[in-house]
């Protein structure tokens, strides 16, 4: 059984951003779409797709179904592709990773309207990549209008989280033509003044990012010939550098939860900071069979 491209809408344009992602990676993996609705009872008027697209209704699952009906007029403008509908009811993060059991990828828009304006990605997205079965992707809707590089950026540390990100990042990459940057970032240590270093060896810290980078990445070449790759060690903030690099690549790749050269990128770091502030979309995956949280 294929396992299909899941994206989440709720009627806004980020969702619908989404769905035009999700649509084109289900049509170049030749993959089923499947679009997910978390019907909450919230008011037919919070859903600005709806306004003025006809009578009201007292039947509480018509506002979702004409929201799967608008994501779908969409996602077929992207080609012949297989797509399955599900309307859920329930809590959102929960019900929406009972309906992604089974996908191959989560995709999800940065930010909502309604119900999902009051999760944002401290909620939904935060709990879709705590423990979703499946990478998950977030798509923001205003990205930089600049064009981007033909590539995809992983953030590696060393840690069994930046392992998996690095095969997600090596196989879309395969499939979309893309070379691939493994990025080590470090930053120095904020030592109160009585207790800096008289000397802080920064050639030994990007020696050992390098050692890092080269490990994470070894073995891969002859599973992916044609994927060229770069590494690169760079001195700064891992979250402003993650966060520049969203801004030319095709999309960033990071792990759930880090150690070593992203020391403060566990997954709560992450979805508030370079999933907030990232101009591309970014796929958080998780490591497999890994089903706990950091709270």
């Amino acid at each position: 059984m294929r396992e299909p491209i899941v994206v989440g809408v709720d009627g806004s344009r980020q969702a619908l951003c989404a769905v035009d992602w999700a649509a084109a990676e289900a049509g170049r993996r030749g993959l089923p779409l499947r679009i997910v609705h978390i019907a909450t009872g919230w008011e037919r008027g919070d859903i600005p797709a709806y306004r003025g697209r006809g009578p009201a209704t007292s039947q509480p699952e018509t506002p979702g179904l004409r929201i799967l009906d608008i994501a779908e007029e969409r996602a077929r403008m992207f080609g012949p592709i297989e797509i399955e509908r599900r309307l859920g009811i329930g809590p959102i993060p929960g019900t929406l990773l009972q309906e992604s059991a089974g996908g191959s990828l989560l995709v999800l828009g940065q930010r909502g309207t309604g119900a999902f304006s009051r999760l944002l990605l401290g909620s939904v997205s935060r709990q879709a990549a705590e423990h979703a079965p499946c990478p998950v992707l977030i798509v923001p809707t205003d990205t930089d209008p600049r064009p981007r590089l033909p590539e995809i950026v992983v953030g590696i540390d060393g840690s069994q989280a930046s392992v998996d990100a690095v095969a997600f990042a090596l196989e879309e990459a395969a499939e979309r033509g893309l070379g691939l940057r493994g990025v080590h970032a470090w930053d120095r240590p904020d030592y109160p003044a009585e207790m800096r270093p008289v000397c802080y060896n920064t050639l030994t810290i990007e020696e050992e990012g390098a050692r890092v980078l080269s490990e994470s990445l070894a073995g891969w070449a002859a599973k992916y010939p044609d994927v060229p790759v770069i590494q690169q060690v760079i001195e700064g903030s891992p979250v402003a550098v993650l966060t520049e690099a969203s801004r030319t690549a095709e999309f960033l790749v990071v792990g759930a939860r880090g150690r070593g050269g992203f020391p403060g990128l566990r997954l709560g770091s992450v979805s508030h900071a370079v999933l907030h502030h990232a101009e591309g979309p970014v796929a958080v995956v998780r490591r497999s069979g890994d089903g706990t949280s950091d709270g």
